[in-house]
């Protein structure tokens, strides 16, 4: 390559570039990228060409800019330099400046790229000679975090030299669109020369054949430029590549050996500790820098009142003291963001302490339990560390504005007094400054994020190994800490006061969720213990105390209500709920509340009273509102009643105090009852007396005693009414209407065997027959 490049021509560099481009193109494929109006084939497939050698190269660039210097010194000589017109001449100078240049930075480049080679075959040479470390093992973590140190600048090397590879690919493609102008240029220059005619033609013509090849020299040196720096990346890249293979061996070997010992722990919390007197330092002396800039912003705000308020003031003195004013207070904004990140430091290191405490335990605890809080620990610092950054990005975007402001602001001030801009390069070096304090404190965060997100990542990579015993453990500890999570989570809070020494204290309890379900199974358990005591007292009351089992299970409801009430307390007790809790049912909504809950609480009461008073029991058959029925069922809001048609209808308890109740079994079951009968007028009215108590005593449901008797009622307009009364004992399953049925059906078939008529309405019909009836024949209709 070297020999090559020393016999190309100076517009022959063009297709070496190209094959430069191949040669340090990353990836393996070797391919050049497209460039603008290059040639396909060559840069699908250029020829291999070999490294160059810089001491081959450097006789031939060092005389190209003896050459080039020779040149700009002659166009700086007034009679020299001939063959360009005065008016090129400045522009040829130019050109010649730029060439020089071209060739320097070649030079360096070659310089450089010694170093670079020196450096590949070095990091080679460790990486296929490394067996083991000098020390034996075990290994400290602290080395191990030094090598993954090593191995993350590693990285980041390698992505910076791929990055200037691919920036570097985009300019040659522009120069190489810049050369092929240049190329054209010289042609229609040469084309001009030969069609000039007069001396004067002719030498404007050679000029500008002059110029336009000593612009395609200047271009054809940026290729060749490019062309090395290309290879010089690679084999930065190169070498970067070998460090980060060799710290992978050492890493992984580190690994396999390693050890955290208390000594480690405890030196790097002696390193800690010992980080935050400096920090203090510095805080102490922003503080007193701080002060200072206070009193100027003081001075210099005064003065520019004073001036203002005086009308004879010129205005470049006042312009001097806004500029001395914004200085200031542009310095004093960068001392609060400098404090912000001393503190910020300070902070964060503090809590590293903590944090290096919790890796010692992720690394040498056996506790599940244990690592997996030390985790979520790490995990919570990892997110309060992004929280930072990204308030810093914006921060740091805001300086970076204010920077560029106060720069505008100062290429404008060209005719202004020296003291504004002192003033002015005062403030431009505070925005420096602030933004150079944001970014240092921006790498610190970084880099400490990055370090628990490695710390995180060994020990998922870690327990990625374990057996099936450990991973269970893990399982179960990790298991174990969102069941504690979920069991502690906080539902909402209650406001509660408590005495002491005679002081009322607010307090706010705390309603979780573990409470709140241990409340439900609280609840739950006593309701069923309540159903369990109140049906063994319902038993007690039927076998031992005589009483009914309709009115022991009304008695039973009643008291597992008092039952439940009471629970309710002990479950709000519980959930440390104070009744002071539901203070807000005052006011207005406890007048709201009042009147909903009305006739619930009427209803209540007066199934209370019902209960109590016993005047309405169950079994009772009673007339209410129009429905007569048997009492079933007493509640707390309302009764049932079954009427003799089997429908049952529920009716509000405060029905039975506020309208007329009858009770037809209030003191006693019997009752008695009534059918009426109608004979035609001449039928024996004592023959029709006897079979109506025949009738009666036939029956067996009707009580002997008091004995049934009948009346002889009315003389009514068709027949001689005649009423039959008698008693029944009533009870749930007696129906009056089915007995008074059965003596209807005897009554008609006795009266049928003595022939005794039963009546029915007659009338007498008189017609008017004083005048003849008129009579009329009508077709019939088809």
């Amino acid at each position: 390559m070297g020999f090559l490049m020393a016999t190309l021509s100076v517009r022959g560099r063009m297709g070496a570039l190209l094959a430069l481009l191949a040669l340090a193109a990353p990836g393996a494929s070797g391919q050049v990228p497209a460039v603008p109006g290059g040639n396909a084939e060559a840069e699908a497939s250029p020829a291999p060409i070999a490294m160059p050698v810089p001491e081959e190269l450097r006789p031939e660039i060092r005389q190209k800019l003896e050459d080039a210097t020779a040149l700009r010194d002659r166009l700086a000589s007034e009679e020299s330099a001939s063959e360009f017109t005065p008016e090129d001449k400045a522009l040829a100078r130019r050109q010649a400046d730029l060439l020089v240049y071209a060739y320097q930075l070649e030079l360096e480049t070659l310089s450089e790229q010694e170093a670079a080679n020196r450096a590949r075959d070095e990091a080679k040479s460790k990486e296929a000679a490394w067996l083991d470390f000098d020390q034996p093992p075990p290994y400290s973590v602290l080395m191990l975090d030094d090598l993954q140190d090593a191995l993350d600048a590693a990285r980041t090397k390698i992505m910076a030299f791929e990055s200037a590879q691919v920036q570097l690919h985009r300019d040659a493609a522009r120069f190489e669109a810049d050369a092929r102008q240049d190329q054209a240029a010289v042609r229609l220059a040469a084309e001009a020369v030969e069609q000039a005619k007069t001396p004067a033609e002719i030498a404007k013509a050679k000029s500008n054949q002059a110029l336009a090849q000593l612009r395609q020299r200047v271009t054809d040196n940026r290729l060749g430029w490019i062309g090395l720096e290309l290879i010089l990346a690679k084999t930065r890249l190169e070498t970067s590549k070998s460090e980060a293979a060799l710290l992978r061996r050492q890493i992984a070997k580190a690994k396999d050996h390693g050890s955290f010992t208390p000594q480690d722990l405890e030196g790097v919390l002696e390193r800690l500790r010992q980080s935050q007197p400096p920090l203090e330092r510095e805080q102490q002396s922003i503080l007193s820098d701080h002060e200072r800039w206070s009193r100027e912003r003081d001075a210099a705000a005064r003065a520019l009142q004073q001036a203002r308020s005086d009308a004879v003031t010129p205005a470049p003195e006042i312009n001097a003291l806004v500029a001395r004013l914004r200085a200031a207070e542009a310095w004093l904004q960068t001392l609060r963001s400098r404090s912000y990140a001393v503190n910020t430091r300070g902070a964060i290191s503090r809590h590293l302490a903590e944090l290096w405490k919790q890796r010692y335990v992720l690394v040498t605890s056996s506790d599940p339990e244990a690592k997996r809080q030390a985790l979520d620990f790490i995990g919570q610092s990892i997110e309060r560390l992004q929280s930072v950054l990204t308030y810093l990005a914006g921060e740091s975007d805001l300086a970076y504005a204010e920077e560029r402001g106060q720069t505008a602001r100062l290429d404008k001030l060209q005719g202004s007094s020296e003291q504004i801009r002192d003033y002015e390069r005062s403030a431009a070096e505070a925005y420096r400054a602030r933004q150079e304090a944001i970014q240092r404190l921006r790498l610190f965060v970084d880099r400490t994020e990055r370090t628990l997100r490695r710390w995180r990542d060994e020990y998922q990579v870690r327990l990625s190994v374990l057996g099936f015993k450990q991973r269970l453990g893990e399982f179960i500890a990790a298991a174990t800490a969102i069941a504690k999570a979920l069991w502690q989570f906080e539902l909402f809070a209650v406001d509660d006061s408590i005495e002491i020494e005679g002081k009322a204290v607010a307090i706010s309890r705390s309603v979780t969720f573990g409470k709140s379900v241990g409340a439900v199974l609280l609840f739950l358990l006593g309701y069923w213990l309540s159903g369990v005591f109140t049906r063994r007292f319902q038993h007690v009351l039927i076998t031992r105390g005589g009483v009914d089992a309709p009115q022991a299970n009304l008695f039973r409801r009643w008291l597992r209500a008092a039952f439940i009430l009471v629970l309710l307390l002990i479950v709000l007790d519980f959930m440390s709920i104070p009744l002071t809790a539901f203070a807000f049912l005052g006011g207005a909504l406890a007048i709201g509340v009042g009147f909903g809950t009305q006739t619930l609480l009427k209803n209540f009461i007066s199934g209370a009273l019902i209960l109590f008073e016993r005047k309405i029991k169950v079994g009772d058959i009673v007339e209410v509102d129009g429905i007569v029925g048997t009492v079933t069922d007493v509640d707390v809001r309302s009764s049932t009643v079954r009427g003799f048609d089997g429908v049952e209808t529920m009716i509000p308890n405060s029905t039975f105090l506020e309208n007329k109740v009858t009770n037809w079994t209030y003191t006693t079951p019997r009752l008695r009852r009534s059918v009426k009968v109608g004979v035609a007028y001449g039928s024996p009215s004592h023959r029709v007396s006897d079979i109506l108590l025949e009738c009666a005593g036939r029956h067996g449901l009707i009580l002997g005693d008091p004995a049934p008797f009948v009346w002889l009622e009315d003389f009514g307009e068709n027949s001689l009414v005649f009423g039959l009364y008698y008693w029944l004992e009533m009870h749930p399953s007696m129906s009056a209407y089915q007995v008074a049925s059965d003596l209807r059906f005897m009554i008609e078939k006795r009266f049928a065997e003595d022939g005794i008529t039963l009546a029915f309405p007659q009338r007498d019909v008189h017609l008017d027959s004083v005048g003849p009836l008129q009579i009329e024949m009508v077709p019939r209709r088809t």
